[in-house]
């Protein structure tokens, strides 16, 4: 999940739980290269969101689990390259602005803020930041260098494919018309047994190749049948539109604000 990678490991690192770890080592998972030419439906979906140049909306996430429910509601402005723009308004007023080449985060009330450059970032925050926000860009990126098996469809996937990972096997499920309805990840080529699946609806077409989903529903299975939900709305979405330049420019939302070159030091 794009703003969850994002927003977890800035703002609430200081209170890690070991759900919030799992989702961050799947968010950090590394990153392939492919051809030009898609040969694997991880490849071709890829491509797909790999047009989009600009992303705005908002987003409504309301996670579920054995420690509480929680209901995050964020604007966000997203413009290649390493460019982006999120204020999260509640439960906890913040804004993260990357401006091309340095990333900036303060939290409302807060006289210390974080900034670092982003070659310096580390890779879990790299990643976030260069993932698209309402896409499932982030979970493709890692099976476009892998080999693909067919797997068999159903009535409602009728396309579904399956990619052997370091420690997961990954299934994709895409409808009759090509778009992708669900990722499930397993303990091994089995499938016996999840940990973790999410699920796609409401789906804004971009392009022929490119759909988004403005509806995500993710399930996060840990030990002892316990589950993490989180469900995701995205409203008021625009695609390839011009996004105002002033957006990025930190200077313009952090005045008074000291920056810090260490996330923790904020909190002193």
């Amino acid at each position: 999940m794009w703003l969850s990678s994002f927003t977890r490991h800035a703002g609430t690192r200081r209170r890690m739980t070991p759900a919030t770890t799992v989702v961050l080592a799947l968010a950090a998972a590394a990153i392939g290269q492919s051809s030009d030419t898609p040969s694997t439906a991880a490849e071709r979906l890829c491509k797909g969101y790999e047009t989009i140049s600009s992303i705005t909306c908002s987003i409504r996430k309301t996670t579920s689990g054995p420690e509480g429910r929680i209901t995050l509601l964020s604007r966000v402005f997203y413009e290649k390259p390493d460019r982006v723009h999120i204020e999260n308004v509640a439960p906890q007023k913040r804004r993260i602005i990357a401006d091309g080449s340095k990333l900036y985060y303060h939290e409302d009330g807060r006289k210390k803020g974080y900034a670092e450059s982003i070659p310096r970032l580390s890779d879990t925050f790299r990643n976030a930041l260069r993932n698209q926000p309402a896409t499932p860009l982030e979970h493709l990126r890692k099976l476009r260098s892998l080999t693909e098996d067919e797997l068999d469809g159903n009535d409602r996937f009728a396309t579904r494919k399956g990619y052997q990972a370091d420690k997961l096997y990954i299934v994709l499920s895409l409808d009759r018309e090509g778009r992708l309805g669900r990722i499930t990840f397993y303990e091994s080529a089995k499938m016996q047994k999840r940990t973790a699946q999410y699920e796609y609806d409401r789906f804004e077409q971009v392009s022929d190749d490119c759909w988004i989903p403005c509806l995500h529903r993710g399930t996060l299975y840990l030990p002892g049948d316990r589950t993490v939900t989180e469900t995701r709305r995205v409203d008021e979405l625009s695609v390839n539109t011009p996004v105002a330049k002033g957006l990025f420019d930190p200077g313009t939302f952090f005045e008074g604000v000291e920056f810090v070159d260490d996330l923790m030091k904020t909190y002193e």
